[in-house]
């Protein structure tokens, strides 16, 4: 058992891991926020995005993922494979604003978003948990 933190030897591989995710949630966020621009000026019935809509969707939304996807992932994906982690959420929460869009509602394209993105990493935590072998007497 080690004592003094600085002495575990998986510790920088834990840094490397988290930086990973770092960089993952951020590009992870800032497809998201690429992808909903048009979806949400669709819903909201406004003109067509301009690129400033789009790079400025894409850095908050990236700086969203930076923040959130580490966080995420070690919490409740740390059995997932980390593409996983990174693409599965994307996708849930992109589907969740295309139901949203498709059900013409801008609330619920906003309340869909985070729920595509939690279903998907709930499916991903119940598919990758920890399981234990032994079998008891």
């Amino acid at each position: 058992m080690v004592t003094n933190r600085y002495a575990d030897p998986a510790r920088a591989t834990r840094r490397w891991i988290t930086a990973g995710l770092v960089f993952g949630g951020a590009l992870a966020g800032a497809a998201l926020g690429i992808a909903l621009t048009p979806l949400g000026k669709i819903v909201a019935g406004a003109p067509p995005a301009d690129t400033a809509n789009y790079i400025r969707n894409a850095v908050a939304f990236g700086i969203m993922g930076a923040c959130v996807g580490p966080i995420v992932t070690w919490s409740a994906l740390r059995n997932s494979p980390f593409w996983r982690t990174v693409v599965e959420p994307l996708v849930g929460c992109v589907v969740g604003a295309g139901v949203g869009v498709l059900l013409g509602s801008g609330a619920l394209f906003l309340a869909l978003i985070p729920v595509g993105g939690a279903v998907a990493a709930g499916r991903l935590a119940l598919t990758h948990r920890e399981r234990d072998y032994h079998l008891s007497s």
